[in-house]
């Protein structure tokens, strides 16, 4: 009877979602682990990207909706700006190992693609990182992921 219900409720889910990425929220996996996203309106919306461990990443994103089309489903790019925070091992002046902290901006710049028969988006962006605590200087990263939206 339980598992009658967990597949009820999840069909209920499935078929109920709304069939517009760019409302509600998205949970997936990208290359650098775990990803969320939630649409504060029609071209806004906060991303998080977690990497199982050590860094966790907070953007403030921008869509361009219209910009680029690719068949008949939309293609939005998109920027922002955000916040990195982890950590990293170190050696001291005692050459003993320590674990830093690394605080970081970065920019960000990606395109994603919906799906036209899903609530779902698929996305690769670039992530330029400049540090202001911990190992300083400038990074640069990216990921490919696949979001699925609520």
């Amino acid at each position: 009877m339980r598992i009658t219900l967990k597949i009820q409720f999840i069909i209920v889910l499935l078929t109920a979602s709304v069939f517009g990425q760019n409302s509600g929220i998205g949970v997936g996996l990208s290359t650098d682990g775990l990803t969320g996203k939630y649409w504060m309106s029609g071209t806004n919306a906060v991303a998080i990207h977690w990497n199982f461990g050590s860094a966790i990443a907070a953007d403030y994103l921008f869509n361009l909706p219209d910009l680029l089309e690719i068949v008949d489903n939309e293609t939005p790019v998109y920027y922002g700006i955000g916040i990195a925070l982890g950590t990293h091992k170190g050696v001291n002046d005692d050459l003993e190992e320590t674990t830093e902290i690394d605080l970081g901006v970065r920019g960000v710049v990606g395109i994603s693609y919906y799906l036209s028969d899903y609530p779902v988006d698929i996305f690769i962006e670039s992530t330029p990182t400049i540090n202001i605590l911990g190992g300083g200087g400038f990074g640069f990263g990216g990921s490919l992921g696949i979001r699925y939206f609520f």
